[in-house]
């Protein structure tokens, strides 16, 4: 069988859907599939959104380079937009702008007759396409409830993306600090991780990743200064994926803090180095990983509630190690495997 994995992504930017088609790819070969992929890179804006996916429409994946595609597998919206008899799309999120995000202080399309205009051609054109998909797959369970409530629509299943099979991500020491790693970005709420250390003292926390802004890191730094925490706040910057398996191996627990992320990369590192995973009880994805008091611990969204939490994982390290062997089990119990994602898509 012929594959073709069409995704998208914004222009210049490689983030976790590249990732995951690499690596679809690559399980897709290991099992006996030829398999080739193309990304269409897709500008941020929303105004631009609409005539894009007119544009993904217009293209013709029935065959390349003059041989039959038997199966095209989309992966990150729009996507799905693309033509062909036998699609199948593992839908990882929706333009978030547009759904899950409108309204809030995150989303980026203005409530106006505009903005208005643009989400619903973004929504019908999600309604009509993913329609036509043989099978539509989601991410997480969180999407899958997105889809239904949003679209009208019931998937087939979810299928959580597991790590690459050569991931850097392994078990070490539990060392004297917590570990938050990154996209530095309100929305990622690592100022929630700082006010937070008010509530916990002794508690030291690293943090690792790349601001969208170089401001939003100055305003983090700021405000440790402001709570008297910066001695125990350290900035280490953007790290390479082996540079962050070593610090997820000598941290006693890693902080998983999204405002409902679709899902839990951070947590799914950290299970696979065994460790312990704080995250909130509107983080969305993470919540589908992360069980309270087996694998980590869910807080409330405020300081205090998770200062309390940082200390009980950072103080017991015999309760931290017991954690950890949970959440070293939990990608097996949960099938976050190549062979359950392949099974799925290719049936």
């Amino acid at each position: 069988m012929r594959v073709l994995i069409a995704s998208t992504n914004v222009t210049f930017v490689k983030g976790s859907g590249t990732r995951i088609v690499e690596d679809l790819r690559a399980e897709l070969v290991a099992r006996g599939f030829e398999a080739d992929t193309v990304c269409l890179p897709i500008h941020p804006a929303w105004a631009d959104a609409a005539e894009q996916t007119t544009a993904l429409r217009l293209l013709d994946l029935t065959e390349t380079c003059g041989d039959r595609i038997d199966l095209l597998i989309t992966v990150r919206h729009p996507a799905h937009a693309l033509r062909h008899p036998n699609k199948v799309a593992w839908f990882l999120h929706h333009n978030r702008s547009a759904y899950d995000l409108w309204g809030t202080k995150w989303g980026g399309i203005p409530d106006d007759p505009v903005g208005r205009h643009h989400r619903d051609m973004i929504v019908r054109a999600d309604d009509t396409y993913l329609r036509e998909c043989r099978k539509v797959y989601t991410a997480s369970g969180r999407v899958a409830g997105q889809v239904g409530e949003y679209n009208k629509l019931d998937p087939d299943g979810v299928l959580y993306p597991p790590l690459s099979r050569n991931h850097p991500f392994h078990p070490g020491p539990f060392g004297d600090y917590l570990f938050c790693a990154g996209r530095l970005d309100p929305i990622k709420r690592q100022d929630l991780a700082i006010d937070a250390l008010k509530y916990a003292p002794a508690v030291r926390l690293v943090i690792a990743g790349e601001p969208d802004r170089d401001e939003y890191r100055t305003e983090l730094e700021r405000r440790a200064g402001e709570a008297g925490v910066a001695d125990r706040v350290e900035f280490v910057g953007w790290v390479s994926e082996e540079r962050k398996a070593e610090l997820m191996a000598g941290c006693s627990g890693a902080l998983s803090l999204p405002y409902d992320e679709e899902y839990g990369y951070v947590a799914l590192e950290a299970f696979h180095a065994g460790k312990p995973v704080i995250t909130l009880s509107d983080s969305g994805g993470s919540l589908e990983l992360v069980e309270n008091g087996h694998n980590g611990y869910v807080s409330e969204p405020d300081a205090g509630a998770l200062g309390e939490a940082m200390t009980r994982l950072w103080r017991d390290r015999r309760e931290a190690a017991r954690l950890g062997a949970n959440a070293a089990r939990t990608p097996a119990d949960r099938r976050i495997d190549w062979d359950t994602v392949i099974e799925g898509l290719t049936a």
